[in-house]
């Protein structure tokens, strides 16, 4: 492929013009869900830093013609960036753009902080009160949440503070701006809420429209906007252009007189600035002369997801959020828009202990919408910018949002009443996506029949019993047998695929028994295929270190449910002090401290056996799964001496002999104080085949949790 960018330039001012032209802006950005998100400080930090002459840094363009799909995913940039609850910021007039334009897709922080700073009249931040306090003086907002006050600022010059800085430093570039540029009110009543306020009340920014702000500001776009272009122009030129802009601002003859030569000089600086070079990347646009149209949107994506923006990596799904923003049906959603109905779904499983981000939530989406509507392939780098590919994804997600919110929730429910959470018991949101998509097919077939009400109860229960049949299985084996690993795409493609298939089977079944048996059917071959790589996997458990031990975290999980007596115990709390909250993590039998003492005394070993030695205390067979309030690991003490002080064994509830048995323990383990090395390696080593035993019996399914029946 030939080189899709090339080095470009432009003077400052032309490429704020071709931003904020409220005729049609030819310089946009790409509407990728990424908020602006600099605050008002940052913004006067970087005009300082440019009236100083210090660099604004390369930004990375992308040309665009006018007839391509991409250009719906561009949007201009924002006029007021609204930060008052649940509003939408304010932006230029969204015209049809020329036959070529430009999106910023690196770099749009620092142009929309400069549009914000010298845009022009209304350019600015509306926030509550409360806020501009906290961002302007670095203290906690103050007043109540309830309390709605908010103001539009737009950047200002201090003329009092400005002029004496000016005598101080006699030039422009040797005055700290930080000090004189000020967030003020200049749009009158109108530009601040119209609520009542106490006489006390504290207003966070200066106003033009009052006595404590009349004629002591300038608005700096308005310097920015009279600071002539071009070159050669005299000191006297300038400071009659500040006589016009002071007396515009109804500034008093005598600062007029004082501010005459300081504004002068800062409107030569600003004219200056305007003719400041800013070098770009340009990415080209599509040639088909020079580029096959996949591999031109390959590039690109993978351009715009390994960016930076925001603090944070541009994904394939910001691009495919864009696309079902501009699609979503919203007389289809009860008047919701597609950002307010993933909010809506976010909120629902969050408050089922399955809280994803909105990337992870609009990836498992969008796999669910690939098994359903578009053939069972995922979506490629080459489909996100084409428009007739994944336009129909917003009207046919929007259309059937119900019956997808229904899903998703019920799979949701089944997973969390089996206590299966993501980020604990399962780390990957393929594996939950998965489930989804089952679940939709299921959902999707009883909707598209006539089934009365007893048919179609006994359907979704049968559903529900097949999930959750194999959800355990499912959820933890696909990871242990690394599906989810890096590089999963061609196994997300496979399952994608293959739920597919099942949906069109389900097309043509029309009775409830023969359409649970296909999905219960493929559910379980799909579990089955995950067993020899999941056994091995089980077998391959190993740790070290004590640090690592965590690994055993969901073996051991599963490991405590798998056995009626073992789970009698396992379930019951420990602690040694009231009043403290139970913490379920893994923790050692043998405790660490006391087995390096043991290890280091032994007679005539060499260095390296006992570092050999000192490694085996964390074995899986020395390690424990417990709510307690006390731990192991840490002490050189004897699980014995822990349980002697523990509550529940004090009164009765259980004994130590009966906890150790019904966990496997061997009485020498438990009281390790006197016991040998060597026995307790034996004892190690025992326990983990038991334990890991147990595990492979639960992978291929001949052993379930007893805590759910």
């Amino acid at each position: 492929m030939s080189s899709i960018y090339s080095d470009q330039h432009s003077d400052l001012h032309d490429l704020l013009t071709k931003a904020n032209n409220e005729l049609g802006a030819t310089l946009l950005i790409p509407d990728l869900q990424r908020p602006y998100v600099w605050s008002p400080r940052q913004v006067i930090w970087l005009v300082d830093s440019l009236i100083r002459g210090w660099p604004f840094g390369t930004l990375l363009t992308w040309k665009v013609r006018g007839d391509d799909p991409v250009r719906e995913l561009a949007r201009p940039f924002w006029k007021v960036t609204d930060r008052t609850d649940g509003a939408d910021a304010t932006q230029l007039s969204k015209k049809n753009p020329p036959g070529v334009f430009q999106m910023v897709l690196d770099g749009q922080q620092r142009v929309q902080s400069l549009l914000l700073a010298l845009g022009g009249d209304g350019w600015g931040f509306k926030l509550y009160d409360r806020d501009w306090h906290a961002a302007l003086k670095e203290e906690r907002p103050r007043g109540r949440r309830g309390r709605k006050h908010w103001s539009i600022g737009c950047l200002c010059v201090d003329l009092g503070l400005f002029l004496t800085a000016y005598e101080s430093s006699k030039r422009v570039v040797g005055i700290d701006f930080t000090t004189v540029l000020k967030w003020v009110v200049t749009g009158g009543v109108s530009a601040q809420a119209g609520l009542p306020k106490p006489p006390n009340y504290e207003e966070p920014l200066p106003r033009t429209h009052d006595s404590s702000g009349a004629k002591k500001f300038v608005r700096l776009s308005r310097l920015w906007e009279i600071a002539p272009q071009v070159e050669g122009i005299e000191q006297e030129q300038a400071d009659n252009f500040a006589d016009k802009v002071l007396e515009e601002h109804q500034v008093t003859p005598a600062m007029i007189k004082k501010l005459r030569r300081p504004i002068g000089s800062l409107i030569l600086n600003l004219a200056r600035l305007k003719r400041t070079r800013v070098t770009y990347l340009e990415l080209a646009e599509f040639d088909p002369n020079i580029f096959t149209r996949d591999a031109y949107n390959d590039a690109v994506v993978n351009i715009f997801t390994r960016l930076n923006s925001a603090g944070r990596t541009l994904t394939r799904e910001d691009i495919t959020f864009a696309w079902l923003k501009i699609g979503w049906q919203t007389d289809l959603t009860d008047g919701k828009n597609a950002t307010k109905c993933f909010e809506e779904l976010g909120v629902e499983l969050e408050g089922q202990r399955l809280g994803v981000s909105v990337e992870d939530l609009i990836a498992g989406v969008s796999f669910v919408w690939s098994v359903a509507y578009n053939g069972g392939k995922p979506l490629s780098n080459n489909d996100l910018l084409h428009g007739e590919t994944i336009r129909p994804m917003a009207a046919q997600l929007s259309t059937n949002w119900g019956a997808l919110v229904e899903a998703i929730t019920d799979a949701t429910t089944v997973t969390g009443d089996r206590k299966l959470f993501y980020g604990e018991q399962y780390q990957s949101v393929n594996a939950i996506a998965f489930i989804w998509a089952w679940q939709y097919l299921a959902t999707k077939w009883r909707n598209g029949r006539t089934l009365g009400p007893v048919e179609r109860e006994e359907f979704d229960s049968r559903v529900a019993e097949a999930l959750g049949r194999s959800i355990d299985r499912w959820l933890i084996c696909s990871q242990w047998a690394g599906r989810w690993a890096a590089g999963s795409a061609d196994v997300v493609a496979k399952y994608c695929s293959g739920l597919s298939a099942v949906d069109a089977a389900l097309a043509k079944e029309k009775k409830v028994g023969g359409a649970v048996a296909k999905l219960r059917v493929h559910l379980e071959e799909q579990v089955a295929e995950l067993e020899t790589d999941a056994i091995a996997a089980v077998n391959g458990l190993s740790a070290r270190v004590r640090e690592q031990v965590r690994t055993y975290y969901i073996p051991l999980w599963i490991w405590h449910r798998l056995d009626e007596e073992r789970w009698s115990q396992s379930k019951i709390p420990l602690r040694h002090k009231k009043n403290k909250n139970f913490k379920l993590d893994v923790d050692h039998v043998v405790s660490v401290k006391m087995w390096e003492r043991k290890v280091q005394d032994l007679p005539g070993e060499s260095d390296e056996a006992k570092e050999e030695k000192l490694a085996a205390v964390n074995q899986l067979g020395n390690c424990l799964l417990l709510e307690k309030t006390f731990n192991i690991s840490k002490y050189d003490k004897s699980l014995k001496e822990f349980l002697d002080n523990v509550f529940q064994i004090k009164d009765g509830t259980t004994t130590t002999g009966e906890l150790a048995e019904a966990l496997s323990l061997d009485v020498t383990q438990v009281d390790s104080e006197h016991t040998k090395v060597k026995k307790l390696i034996e004892d190690f080593e025992a326990r983990t085949e038991a334990i890991k035993g147990d595990l492979v019996g639960f992978v291929r399914g001949k052993k379930t949790r007893v805590d759910m029946e």
